[in-house]
């Protein structure tokens, strides 16, 4: 991967051959949905019960994963960009300083930890499966429960480990969901994050690869003109995502909510259109066959 690659959602616009991917899809919004150039959370009351179990939820969860924290703060936030209502605990140390930060579900689940500051040297560093062993222990520190063998990867540049479990359903990966879990070089606790989003019914029949493929390179001969000819297809297959796309043609300021089935077609990039494309995906619904939206490698 070359680091100057930029990876945008077409929520953002930018390139004239990503109309292709707005021919859009059915998708709802709430009654309060994300506005782009707004704030994507605002605050919602807590009383007084609430924020007292929160906090002491929060202080219990990171003293768990090694982070002691004196005082707590909470918020409760609704996040109109992730769909999404949860308890923000801020943890600070006896000098006043914030040392961690949790973000739990509504039923006290944890969505989000993290530990701030500087992190001590606490002996040498751990190799692959000890990072794995190290953050297993760390998801079941915090009430979580992965389940099966962890992918793991060095963090670039930070001299510490990424260890994920990824969401599948079936055989099919459920795009951007799962358990992932940061640490420091030598195996202390960084980070955490657990997505887990509903999930649209299956189609009652769902397209098979060749009458998706047909119906993105239409797609693509149609929105791109010229270009087309300088996308190749690169793979086809079938991933739970979040559309982005309008039935308008326009694209949703935040993704969609529930997350559908879809065939994401990808098509690489070639000739004069690589020097400012790498790639071009075509989400298209897995059972009617229209379109949720895209994405663009730059």
């Amino acid at each position: 991967m070359i680091p100057t690659i930029l990876r945008r959602r077409l929520t953002l616009g930018g390139l004239a051959v990503a109309a292709l991917v707005a021919i859009g899809a059915s998708t709802s919004q709430g009654a309060d949905p994300f506005v782009a150039g707004g704030p994507s959370a605002r605050h919602v009351e807590l009383p007084t019960a609430g924020a007292d179990a929160a906090k002491a939820r929060g202080r219990a969860v990171m003293a768990a994963l090694g982070v002691a924290g004196v005082r707590e703060t909470v918020e409760r936030l609704d996040d109109r960009f992730d769909h999404r209502t949860y308890d923000e605990v801020t943890s600070f140390d006896s000098r006043g300083r914030p040392v961690a930060i949790s973000r739990l579900d509504l039923d006290g689940s944890v969505g989000m930890a993290v530990a701030l500051g500087w992190h001590p040297v606490g002996g040498g560093a751990v190799d692959g499966p000890g990072a794995a062993a190290r953050a297993t222990a760390a998801a079941r520190a915090a009430g979580l429960a992965p389940r099966g063998d962890p992918e793991v990867h060095a963090s670039a540049g930070a001299g510490g480990w990424v260890v994920s479990w990824p969401r599948f359903v079936g055989d099919v990966l459920v795009r951007g969901d799962g358990l992932r879990i940061l640490l420091f070089a030598d195996g202390g606790f960084h980070g955490l994050t657990r997505t887990e989003r509903p999930l649209a019914d299956v189609p009652v029949r769902i397209l098979d690869r060749d009458e998706a493929l047909g119906l993105a390179e239409r797609a693509l001969a149609t929105r791109a003109g010229s270009r087309a000819g300088d996308l190749s297809v690169a793979a086809v297959e079938l991933a739970w995502l979040a559309p982005n796309g309008r039935a308008n043609g326009t694209m949703l300021d935040a993704p969609d909510g529930t997350l559908r089935l879809a065939w994401v077609v990808r098509f690489e990039a070639t000739g004069p259109l690589a020097d400012t494309v790498r790639s071009v995906e075509v989400w298209l619904d897995a059972g009617a066959g229209h379109s949720l939206g895209g994405d663009v490698v730059e």
